[in-house]
Formats: C-alpha cells, structure tokens, sequence
C-alpha cells in the first residue's frame, strides 16, 4: 500500500466518526486547506497592506494527563487529531482575541480583534507580517514548533466608514497550536490590554437573541469631522449607524499589568466591552473581526439552512447546531492534504482604471503575482510536513447545497441606520449589490470554478453597498432639507398671516 492510501485510511475513519468538537475543527481545517484564497493586489494608488493571525488552540480537559510525548509538536494534521488528548469528547476548540488598548488617537482603540497590523517595508511578505505582530503585541512566537500554519482567507479591502477610500489589504492567516500548553503572552501594554480564548461553540452560528447587539457609530463625524455645527445638522438629518456585534463573556485569559478595567470608558464609541442587563462585563465582536470570524468558521460543516440569528420561536436545546453536523467527508484515495492550495490573485475594487490599463496592454489576470502570492508559496513546510510545489491536493466533500468557505461573514459586517427612511432609500438604491450577492451564492452551488475564484465578490459586494449608502445618503439629506424648508417657510407664511391680522 503506498504512503498516500496509508495516510488516507487513516483520515477516513476519523472524519466519519461520530460527531466531536475536535472532528470537526479537523474538517474545517482540511476546508481551510483545500481552498483556494483570493489575493487582492493593490492598486497603485494605494499599496498599503496589513495582516492577521487566527490562531485556534485545543484547550483539553482539566486533570487530563498528558505526557510530553504526545504533545503533538511537528506533527501533521492527521497524526495530530488521532493523538487521545485531542480526540477527547471533553476538549474544547478555541479561538484567540485581543482587547486594543484605549487610546483617544487611534481609531481602533479598545476593539476587539486579532493580533496583527500593517505591513513594513522590511517585511518578505504578508505571512511574515501576521508573524511578526503577533510576536510584537502578545510575545507569541508563531514560527515556532509548539505552532503550525493551516492556511489562509480571502482578503479583506479595509475602506473609510463610507466605503469612498481604500485605506489597506487586510490578510487573514490560521495557525493552530499543537501543544496542550499555551505559552505564556507577554502583552504590548501601548499595544494590547487583554488576551481571551473563546470557545468555538460561542462562536458558531445560529447565535441566540441576548448574545446578538448592535454598536452605533455617529455617521456625522465621518462626514464633517472637525465642524462641529455641521456634525449635528448631519446628525439630525440622517441619524446615526448600527453595526451588528456578538456578544461575548468577557473573561481574559492575561491582562497587561496597565490595563485597569474599572477606569474603562464604556460610552466611547464601538469600545469592546459593554455592560449587560445584569451589569455583567460582555466583550463586543463586531466589524471586520466579526466578518473574519464568520469566515472560517464557514469552513464547519454546517447545514446550508442554518440562520446567524436563532428566532424567537426556536428553543434553545433543541436547535443549537453542534460544531459538527450531519455531514459526510472523506479524503479521495491517491491524494494527501499536505499544504494549502495555491492563491488565486484578484484585482482590487478600488482599481478598475488600471485592471482596464492591464486588459489594454494585453496581460492576463494574475501573470504578475505580488510579493504575499511568492510569500504564501514559500512556506511549504506546514504543520510539520515538507512538501514540494508541484504536489496536488483533492478533498471531496459530501455535501449538499453551497460550498464550504462562504457564509455571512461580508452581509454581517454592514450596517444599517436608525432613521427607517434612510434604510428604505438604501434597498431602493442597492439593486446592484442584491444581484451581486447572489451571482456570489450562485458560484458556490456545484463544481468550483476557476474564473469564479478570480472574482473579488467582498470588494465587489463592498463597493456597491457603499455606493447605494452614499446615494441614500444624499437623497436623505436633500428629502429632508427640502422637508424643513417647506415647513419652516410654511410656518413663516402663517406667522405672517397671523402677525398681519393683529394688527
């Protein structure tokens, strides 16, 4: 028997096994890996790029006697979930956040997120930079053997409020941790204020109603950040904006010895904690995090029908989609997943003049690959397994309806506004946007294709959403500007009519 039929005989039992958190992360994972991720490159104009790290742990149960042997350090994924620790029924998959420290200059201040952030000029590509910040903020080493990179997400065109500017790239990378130990974070206190490992099962759609919030932001002073008199009469014209948020346990694993969390100012804006009715402490995910969050875990088998929000009407006990659904996986014989599937390079939403320029000149999509492309193909030993560039991976999945990797982590992130008109006028104006999303869920029914692979359908959905906020925007300022002076002009006109009678 050769070493491929060997290593998939050893997958195939332990994906149709029966229904375990850790089954079911490996499914993710192998998702992760098989997938194909879209590389935006970066329009000229604006070549500013930025990565993160999602780093994912198997927290195993308290009392469990481990050895050192079975650590799991250098091994592959297969061997590593068969190891008795990780298979586990009691272990529990998790996920690692960071709290920003509060600071009244920077617009991300206390939010919620992952460790990362902008590229530098000395960095060789996208991945070293998730490496890199992740050891400058929380003092864990990525590239070390206790840590395995799985692969990566689709990139992520991070825009000013109102989606007009491109401000960067954003590129999600996952690594998972392969010993029962974490190492123990050194926080950047200018940096990072709290580390916290949230289970998987808080995570995972469907969420239920008192863990489903909202954050409002004050449109206003995006539009008109520095006059303060044009900030209310915008505020007063088009209210403000709400972003969904999932509600958290707030329970951090490390604090920096600065942070003080009874001085927190809990009413600045989007700040990543919230008191609830009970005058808990919750954290707020919301955002760009939010939306990266739902992405992989798009990648559990999950039913195609499954809602973000659990409605009212549906108990608890008797709907909550466990990490692992009633799905059948198996690995195709010949074939071993041993690193991910090569990227595929998109054209930002914000460079259509020069995808226009390129078409012109002649060249095909994707012949001149950035730096993250040759980056993301150099690291070939992956979670503990060399591996050449021509080795082709195949995994079939048994599944019905849409593909895995796609789910509601772009629709999640936008917001709506709290005058009603202003969400009507923004559906009236969003044709474009509706027809795109479902040309995107039409291209996950059936067998991937190449050339929908190369399309940025979050870049294109992005844009056109914003397009039709800003047209809203303006017609709800022109419907309302026009509303308040008729009325005052009619007020007057009765005024005088009243001044002239008493006369």
């Amino acid at each position: 028997m050769s070493l491929e039929s060997r290593c998939c005989a050893r997958l195939i039992p332990t994906l149709s096994a029966a229904a375990t958190p850790t089954s079911s992360l490996l499914s993710a994972l192998l998702s992760v890996r098989s997938t194909p991720p879209r590389i935006i490159q970066s329009p000229p104009t604006q070549p500013r790029r930025a990565s993160v790290a999602l780093v994912l742990r198997l927290r195993p149960p308290p009392g469990l006697e481990i050895s050192e042997e079975q650590w799991g350090v250098g091994m592959g994924l297969d061997e590593f979930f068969r190891l008795p620790w990780v298979s586990h029924p009691e272990t529990t998959p998790q996920l690692l956040f960071i709290r920003r420290t509060s600071r009244p200059s920077d617009r991300y201040s206390s939010h919620i997120a992952f460790p990362g952030g902008r590229s530098e000029p000395s960095d060789t590509s996208s991945h070293y930079t998730a490496l890199r910040e992740t050891w400058e903020e929380i003092g864990v080493d990525l590239a070390e053997k206790e840590f395995g990179f799985v692969g990566r997400l689709d990139d992520r065109e991070i825009t000013t409020s109102l989606g007009k500017r491109l401000l960067m790239i954003l590129s999600p990378f996952v690594f998972l941790q392969l010993s029962p130990h974490s190492p123990t974070p050194d926080l950047q206190p200018s940096e990072i204020s709290s580390l916290h490992w949230i289970d998987l099962d808080r995570l995972t759609p469907p969420f239920d109603k008192h863990d489903w919030g909202h954050v409002e932001i004050d449109i206003s002073s995006r539009l008109s950040p520095r006059n303060r008199f044009v900030r209310v009469l915008l505020r007063g014209l088009v209210g403000g904006m709400k972003f969904t948020s999932l509600l958290l346990p707030d329970e951090p694993d490390c604090i920096s010895p600065e942070y003080l969390p009874e001085f927190d100012d809990l009413q600045r804006e989007g700040h990543g904690t919230v008191l609830g009715k009970n005058g808990q402490r919750r954290l707020r995910l919301w955002g760009l995090t939010l939306g990266m969050t739902l992405d992989l875990l798009s990648h559990l088998p999950q039913p195609d029908t499954t809602p973000l929000v659990r409605p009212r009407s549906i108990s608890v006990d008797s709907e909550k989609t466990p990490l692992l659904g009633h799905v059948s996986h198996e690995i195709s014989v010949g074939s071993v997943l041993k690193a991910p599937k090569t990227p595929v390079t998109v054209t930002s939403s914000f460079d259509a003049a020069f995808a226009a320029h390129q078409r012109q000149r002649g060249q095909k999509d994707g012949d001149a690959l950035s730096g993250d492309v040759v980056g993301s193909r150099v690291d070939l030993k992956v979670l503990g397994e060399e591996v050449s560039e021509k080795e082709e991976v195949e995994v079939v999945t048994k599944r019905v309806g849409n593909r895995r990797g796609v789910g509601p982590g772009i629709t999640a992130v936008f917001p709506k506004f709290s005058y009603p008109d202003v969400n009507m006028f923004i559906w009236l104006f969003s044709r474009k946007y509706r027809r795109l999303l479902r040309q995107w869920e039409a291209s996950t029914r059936g067998p991937p294709s190449a050339a929908s692979r190369r399309v940025n359908w979050s870049g294109a959905a992005l844009s056109a959403f914003y397009s039709a906020v800003r047209h809203a925007l303006v017609v709800a300022i022109v419907v309302r500007a026009l509303a308040t002076t008729m009325a005052m002009g009619t007020a007057g006109w009765y005024f005088w009519r009243w001044f002239q009678a008493t006369r």
